[in-house]
């Protein structure tokens, strides 16, 4: 029985000695300030992804210039061969007609999705705001909106302050 508490006593002792050892580690690896090598090599790695994530936002723009490209030529090439084609095939031309309108339009949208996320996570690593990676004109004038009305507000409150004191006097 002895033996058994010398035993759990043991390993209890061993266990807080390792909790110290590495409480101990864990607080000096927290003091120690980073160096300049390591400054100038995270900026490295920091610029090295920015450029990344612009030639893929870069790539992502011209492959939705394609998508549009291509929305306007392949449905218009089956329905050309739709009218050109005997009544017996219309059918299949009006098909791949239907088809191809999705599938392009399907390609956009992972185009556009993936370009989407990609500049949300940039926008997460570099701490900008969400508002600033916004290419949505509707966002942008919301917020142009928003700063008229604000100034609007401001004037109407300084022209009753000066009625104000106008009637005062």
């Amino acid at each position: 029985m002895q033996n058994t508490d010398r035993n759990s006593n043991m390993d209890s002792n061993m266990g807080d000695d390792m909790d110290n050892d590495m409480n101990n580690n864990i607080n000096t690896n927290v003091n120690e300030q980073p160096t300049q090598s390591d400054d100038k090599r995270l900026r490295e790695m920091y610029d090295k992804l920015v450029g990344y994530e612009k030639t893929i936002h870069e790539r992502n723009q011209k492959r939705i210039k394609i998508g549009l490209r291509c929305i306007y030529i392949i449905p218009l090439f089956f329905l050309v061969l739709l009218m050109i084609v005997p009544d017996s095939s219309k059918l299949i031309f009006l098909v791949l007609w239907i088809v191809s309108l999705f599938a392009i339009a399907v390609y956009l949208i992972g185009v556009e999705y993936v370009d989407y996320k990609l500049q949300e996570k940039m926008n997460e690593i570099s701490g900008r705001d969400a508002q600033c990676m916004s290419v949505s004109p509707v966002v942008q004038i919301d917020d142009r909106v928003q700063e008229i009305a604000e100034r609007v507000e401001q004037r109407f409150d300084t022209m009753q302050q000066s009625k104000g004191e106008d009637a005062e006097q």
